[in-house]
């Protein structure tokens, strides 16, 4: 057909539904058979394990990531070195996302408390204009310049005031540094939603990513802030700061050495290992741990020690939720590439027993890593790796120095920064940024925004899609013919189908793909079975007899899937734009099969790729069927938490140019 094939868009319901896998049942005989069995029965060999969409965007991740440390270890001298890291460092901004413009920070003390040996004063400072970080500030009480350390915390609900992270800071005051803890978003007193603190910043992620943002970049931006009031401080030398934290606060650490020059030592606990390990035992992690299209150019966990050209202490736990043996993997190209370019001990393994999380022996030797560089004469922590480790026997928590009792916690009155007089929900700050970029769209022609959306999407052309399809005849059931075709891409991924049609008759073909899988597209397809129109019902990658997930991703109740869409996104090519090839791919095996150009009928969240797929090539398609519309972009970015939304719907930064339905106009 030609550009001006119709469009049809029905709405059946507005609310996008939870997605199920269909039951996959082993191959029934025909003459036993209902439709239902046969069409719901397994297509492909050896079972779901064995063909999940998850298992081929694992391989890529393992042969991606394996490129990433053989580039690294391929670095031949310290200018090929210094090159490389820079290089890596603005593509790695680059995927972040534009900063936002530094303001004032409007910091003020609270509340101060004397203790022994240092000062404690709470702090407010807003990183962007209304947007408060509270803040614990850990001061020795002997004067002059001191060195300062920026601490990151984990994902604990009370953020910088939960027990282990106070006790930092006091490790740190008694060791002569200025020590500064925050709350990051959705945590502490910075909590505004009941989703709790990973959901929360996968939430933020999505939405920020649409607009050109990121959460990792938003995460360092506090940091980055933060880093600003610490050097507003009359007790700090700029010249001597560090940065240390834990789990989600090891993340931050990560991301902040690799890309805040005035950092000169850090130390990330219980976070770096290899992406490969991580992705296989627990999957990508939340919002700022995963950056889109990192892999693309290279940019794994390793990157994050040798990008900095700094000291950097790895502390990991023998018994971590992040694999050891990642790490491991990790250090042995880190000092590979030392040796080649003539810094080796540069970087330390502090690799210790015990499972995830921060004890007084690892916090204790990060502080004596970073004074290592910042205090002179300090003792090399590495020289007595294992003496630090004998702290952790008989310690409790509960009778050490925290600095704060449980009654002198908090920076605001009633614990949330959202009551402070004209405070901004970074949700409604990202709807805005969102609402401008629309104001200012270039006015695109349909085959123009259709140009971008390929691009953007990373939808191949049919040609170099280069699949391999097979079909065969399973028989016939209440004199409706059934045949099965599968579709294989040179990876080895497969998608399994299902084609109906009676015989002697030939009216307009249609496929349906349901996001519930193929028991539910064969519910849709029915009806045209009925009127004489031969379907094809198929399950697109991530869907049905493929839509098994190797790990349990944050979302795993309502999304299975959302695991793979969080893998893609660190592949660099959306979930959206691989399900919208494989509709190009099953639509065009359709188009062959019966002579005419298919009508394309497509559920919920699969309602994306498929106007994706359409856009891509409207040659391609009679007519677009939606079936219970999901919300668009624009919904979604009015939208606030528990309204979700998922990385198997996203099109990163795609808003800035089109909302999805809209690639079903004409023009716009």
């Amino acid at each position: 057909m030609s550009a001006e094939a119709k469009v049809v868009v029905m709405l059946v319901l507005t609310s996008c539904v939870s997605v199920c896998r269909s039951a996959v049942v082993d191959a029934v005989p025909t003459e036993q058979a209902s439709l239902e069995s046969v069409v719901s029965a397994r297509v492909l060999p050896f079972g779901e394990s064995q063909v999940s969409s998850a298992v081929f965007s694992l391989n890529e991740i393992d042969r991606m990531d394996v490129a990433a440390d053989e580039a690294w270890c391929a670095l031949g001298s310290r200018a090929e070195y210094d090159a490389y890291r820079l290089d890596m460092r603005a593509k790695m901004l680059a995927a972040m996302g534009e900063m936002p413009p530094r303001t004032p920070l409007n910091a003020r003390t609270v509340a101060s408390y004397r203790r022994n040996g240092y000062i404690i004063e709470k702090v407010i400072f807003e990183s962007m204009p209304g947007v408060f970080v509270t803040a614990n500030l850990f001061l020795p009480c002997n004067g002059g310049k001191h060195p300062a350390v920026v601490m990151s915390c984990g994902h604990s609900a009370t953020g910088k005031d939960c027990d282990i992270y106070l006790r930092a800071c006091v490790i740190a005051a008694k060791n002569g540094f200025v020590a500064l803890m925050f709350d990051p978003y959705e945590q502490g007193e910075r909590r505004c939603y009941s989703i709790g603190s990973t959901r929360g910043h996968v939430q933020i992620a999505l939405r920020a990513e649409m607009i050109g943002w990121s959460m990792s970049l938003l995460r360092v931006w506090d940091g980055m802030r933060a880093i600003d009031y610490i050097e507003s401080r009359p007790e700090v030398d700029a010249r001597r700061i560090g940065y240390m934290g834990q789990s989600g606060g090891g993340t931050m650490t990560a991301l902040m050495e690799t890309v805040e020059p005035r950092i000169r030592v850090a130390a990330p606990s219980c976070y770096l290992t290899s992406l490969s390990a991580l992705c296989h035992v627990m999957g990508p992690q939340d919002g700022e741990q995963n950056i889109y299209g990192q892999l693309s150019f290279g940019l794994n966990h390793t990157g994050y020690v040798l990008i900095p050209d700094i000291p950097v202490a790895v502390t990991c736990k023998f018994s971590d939720m992040f694999p050891y043996y990642g790490t491991r993997a990790l250090f042995r190209t880190v000092e590979t590439v030392e040796r080649k370019i003539g810094c080796s001990g540069r970087c330390w393994l502090n690799d210790v027993p015990g499972p995830h999380g921060w004890t007084e022996a690892t916090e204790t030797s990060s502080i004596a890593f970073l004074a290592r560089t910042l205090i002179p004469d300090s003792p090399d922590p590495r020289l007595a790796k294992n003496e630090t480790r004998i702290l952790d026997v008989g310690f409790d928590l509960a009778k050490e120095d925290l600095g704060l009792a449980a009654d002198e916690r908090g920076c605001t009155s009633d614990g949330a920064t959202k009551n402070l007089p004209g405070f901004r929900d970074i949700y409604e700050i990202i709807a805005e940024r969102g609402a401008a970029a629309k104001a200012i769209r270039k006015r695109l022609s349909a085959n123009e925004k259709a140009a971008v959306a390929r691009r953007l999407a990373v939808i191949p052309t049919l040609a170099d899609a280069a699949a391999k399809t097979k079909d065969w005849r399973v028989g016939i059931i209440d004199g409706i013919e059934v045949t099965r075709v599968v579709v294989q891409y040179p990876d080895g991924a497969m998608l399994p189908a299902v084609y109906l049609s009676r015989s002697g008759v030939s009216g307009l073909p249609v496929l349906v793909a349901s996001a519930k899988g193929r028991a539910d597209g064969l519910r849709i397809a029915r009806s045209y079975v009925d009127s004489g129109r031969p379907v094809l019902v198929a399950d697109v990658t991530g869907i049905g007899e493929i839509g098994r997930e190797k790990f349990i991703f944050y979302f795993a109740k309502e999304r299975p899937d959302e695991g793979l869409g969080a893998m893609q996104y660190l592949i660099g090519k959306p979930l959206v734009g691989r399900r919208a090839r494989d509709l190009l791919v099953l639509g065009d095996w359709l188009k062959r099969r019966a002579g005419v150009a298919p009508e394309l009928v497509a559920t919920d969240f699969l309602a994306i790729p498929a106007v994706h797929a359409f856009a891509a090539d409207r040659s391609a398609w009679f007519a677009v069927r939606i079936v219970n519309q999901p919300p668009s972009w624009e919904e979604v970015l009015a939208s606030r938490p528990p309204d979700m939304t998922y990385y198997a719907d996203l099109v990163p930064r795609a808003y800035m140019v089109y909302d999805w339905p809209e690639l079903l106009d004409n023009a716009h």
